[in-house]
């Protein structure tokens, strides 16, 4: 059916008032769109590091200082690149020391927490001795592992070398260990190892060291006459590395000139960075001298201490407190630590080797302490805070009867006996007698058992009593 007139005079109507709709549908649109505002494209954060100034460079302490958290958060450690492995020799025979020395940087600077592991060994310069397989003559050689912060680490091989079919006649191990009561003295031992004779093979000649000279790093050698020496690593420490690397070598000589060698590697973690780097705080070590509490016939315990830090210029000392710990005893808890305003004959510790104090603990004036710490705050010269503490304690009670077990393995009490006559002591410590063990001094005892077998007086001390000094 064809339209009428009528449908068709209202069909331009119709067209209008749809492209009204959508015209206001438009502006509505774009009225939303003003309000809610696009979302702004990623944006890429790119991390440069500036190099330090020679100012910056040259001291410890602002190349350790802490960042800032968000820097922290930023700055995600990388792994380490090792730029070098030295091998020192091409070929060694079995068991013979190989020195190997590692050289490694950070690409985002945090070369200061770099640390390393050969094999079992620690150390950035390790004497390596690799062993051949008796059965047969197989050898393998250990990988090097270098850590950064957060021990973010690389492993990497070590460049081959040969391990012939032989052995050394004799090896000389260098062992360390902490001193007590310290935080950068070391002791040192040389210990002689002989390599067993087989069967169909001669004895080597005799090898008797008459004299030991020691070289600690690069400083200039030391000469003892005994396998033991006390060092000190503190010329070689800083506030600039989480660790320090050390190599220790000695020099045995005997009667005739003969020189066996033996070395040593020396990884030091130190507290100091440590502290600073994460706590911004200048640590304030001491060691005291006696290096144990010695009560004095007044009943007071007098103790000199060397008061040292290893950041660059003084430390003011702002503030001293005396902190008093007490004995308790089987009936009662002892009674809550006591905290005091005190005072010491310095006021400030420069840099090095630092200061000395003396302090005093009167025993009897006191018979309830059993301790007096003395905690030290102050300033480092480039306004750090600095903290540190110290302690004088009372000595254990003198051995008595009542107190003591009697000593009934003849070996030990040979070397108690031995001990004092050449210390020139009434008594003697368990220290005392593990120092002149390790210095030789007891291989020549023969101690004859109840048995009449005679007892070798050179093995380590077990099932120590309570008094070794009876």
């Amino acid at each position: 059916m064809s339209p009428t007139p009528e449908n068709r005079s209202q069909r331009p109507w119709r067209w209008v008032l749809l492209l009204a709709l959508l015209a206001l549908g438009g502006v509505v649109g774009w009225l939303l769109s003003r309000e809610q505002p696009a979302p702004a494209s990623p944006v890429t954060q790119v991390r440069t590091r500036t190099p330090p100034s020679p100012e910056q460079a040259s001291s410890p302490a602002l190349a350790a200082a802490p960042k800032p958290p968000e820097a922290e958060a930023l700055a995600e450690p990388a792994p380490p690149i090792v730029d070098e492995i030295l091998v020192e020799k091409q070929e060694v025979c079995s068991g013979e020391d190989n020195l190997i020395t590692v050289r490694a940087h950070t690409p985002d600077g945090h070369d200061a927490y770099l640390h390393y592991t050969v094999g079992d060994g620690t150390g950035q310069r390790i004497p390596l001795r690799v062993w051949r397989n008796d059965a047969d003559g197989s050898y393998e050689l250990p990988r090097v592992t270098v850590f950064t912060k957060d021990n973010v680490s690389v492993t990497v091989p070590i460049p081959p070398y040969r391990v012939k079919d032989c052995e050394p006649e004799r090896l000389i191990h260098v062992m360390s260990r902490r001193q007590p009561n310290a935080e950068d003295d070391f002791e040192f031992f040389a210990k002689l190892m002989e390599r067993p004779v087989r069967p169909g093979q001669p004895a080597p000649k005799p090898f008797v060291p008459v004299r030991y000279v020691w070289t600690f790093d690069d400083e200039a050698p030391v000469t003892t006459t005994s396998p033991l020496v006390s060092h000190s690593m503190l010329s070689n420490t800083g506030a600039s590395s989480l660790y320090t690397q050390h190599l220790i070598r000695v020099d045995a000589y005997d009667a005739a000139g003969r020189k066996e060698t033996g070395r040593s590697s020396l990884q030091v973690l130190n507290t100091s960075f440590e502290n600073f780097d994460k706590k911004g705080i200048v640590t304030l070590l001491a060691v005291g001298s006696p290096r144990f509490p010695v009560l004095d016939p007044d009943g007071v315990v007098r103790q000199r201490f060397r008061l040292y830090h290893r950041f660059r210029g003084p430390v003011r000392i702002t503030q001293v407190k005396a902190i008093r710990a007490f004995r308790g005893n089987d009936e009662a808890p002892p009674p809550p630590e006591q905290v005091d305003t005190a005072s010491l004959s310095v006021s400030e510790v420069p840099e090095g080797k630092g200061t000395e104090v003396q302090v005093a603990f009167d025993t009897k004036a006191e018979p309830d302490v059993f301790a007096i710490t003395y905690a030290l705050e102050g300033v480092s010269a480039e306004g750090h805070p600095a903290r540190g503490t110290f302690s004088v304690m009372r000595p254990p009670p003198r051995p008595t009867q009542e107190n003591s077990a009697p000593i009934t393995d003849p070996v030990l009490l040979a070397k108690v006996k031995r001990a004092r006559e050449l210390l020139h002591q009434e008594f003697v410590t368990d220290e005392d007698i593990f120092r002149l063990e390790r210095e030789g001094k007891f291989a020549d005892l023969q101690v004859e058992k109840p048995s009449g077998e005679v007892a070798p007086t050179g093995g380590s001390l077990n099932g120590r009593p309570r008094n070794p000094g009876r």
